[in-house]
């Protein structure tokens, strides 16, 4: 009797716990996976741009036929100053469909390729290609102004006879007898001579890309050749307020002979703007030094090229 009654306990309790009704069918399932230790995907690449070509001048300029690669965003312009290496980036042109670029990289000889790109992902190199940029000259300019240095210059009177011959190349000197007032040999010295120059007029376009150098020519002569000659030139960007290092050079002879300061690839010390380039703002400064103080320096002028990059 204690076992049909346990029983039948046991199958009320499980009728409570299921709610008092039959339990609903249950059906177990079991998801299974084979691993593997490969898998294949498709790769794809950008095409660079064909027939890359470039032209030099004043300027670089680029030509191209577009990449197939219609999804791309456009072309990364890439440039090396030697042939097939070092490349850096130094612009970008979109879209993928432009044909040309313009690059002002200065004077000289250079190497570009260009990339396809779109976001991070980059094509391999196109062809390479190159071009030489050659600066422009302003050519040879003559001053149309002067004035002595009054101030600290030796006798304070600069080229004080005929001073406007030093303005034209013809011949005619400007004079500075028995310069300077002793007879140290040194461009900084006060007891020398010196006289200004400007109204050079080198007709710069409003915007240049870089001034390369600046070339200075004086056409002097002396009379004696006794003790040390040295004709000294510094130039001004603002009016004479500051003045780039003198540069020199040792005269030889009495005869007007030429002398040539600076070269096409000099800038002086100084990163010029075409405004410090006007006729208002250059100036050229002579000084005049001499380790003697019986010499006499004969200018015929004193002229200007710049080099420059539009």
């Amino acid at each position: 009797m204690k076992t049909r009654f346990a029983a039948a306990a046991a199958a009320v309790a499980v009728a409570v716990l299921l709610g008092g009704s039959a339990a609903a069918p249950v059906t177990l399932a079991r998801l299974t996976a084979t691993a593997t230790a490969s898998a294949s995907f498709g790769t794809g690449s950008f095409a660079a741009p064909t027939a890359l070509a470039g032209t030099g001048g004043g300027t670089v300029h680029l030509g191209w036929t577009p990449s197939v690669s219609s999804t791309a965003s456009g072309y990364a312009v890439m440039r090396s100053a030697v042939s097939g290496s070092g490349y850096t980036q130094v612009g970008t042109v979109t879209p993928v469909s432009a044909t040309v670029a313009t690059d002002v990289p200065g004077a000289g000889t250079w190497f570009y390729v260009l990339q396809t790109y779109l976001g991070g992902w980059t094509s391999a190199n196109s062809v390479q290609t190159s071009a030489t940029v050659v600066p422009i000259s302003s050519g040879v300019k003559n001053c149309t102004s002067q004035t002595a240095e009054t101030t600290g210059s030796g006798d304070n009177n600069g080229y004080q006879t005929s001073p406007g011959n030093a303005c034209a190349t013809d011949g005619l000197v400007a004079s500075d007898p028995s310069t300077g007032t002793n007879t140290t040999n040194s461009c900084t010295n006060t007891g020398k001579d010196r006289h200004r120059f400007w109204g050079y007029a080198f007709g710069l376009p409003a915007t240049v890309h870089a001034v390369n150098g600046i070339t200075l020519t004086a056409v002097v002569g002396m009379n004696n050749n006794s003790g040390k000659t040295v004709l000294c030139a510094q130039l001004s960007g603002d009016a004479g307020l500051t003045w780039t290092a003198a540069k020199s050079v040792t005269l030889s002879g009495t005869a007007l002979a030429t002398y040539t300061m600076g070269t096409t690839i000099d800038t002086w010390g100084q990163a010029w703007t075409p405004a410090q380039l006007g006729t208002s703002l250059f100036r050229v400064r002579l000084t005049d030094v001499a380790t003697v103080t019986n010499k006499t320096f004969q200018l015929d002028s004193v002229a200007v090229a710049v080099q420059y990059t539009p």
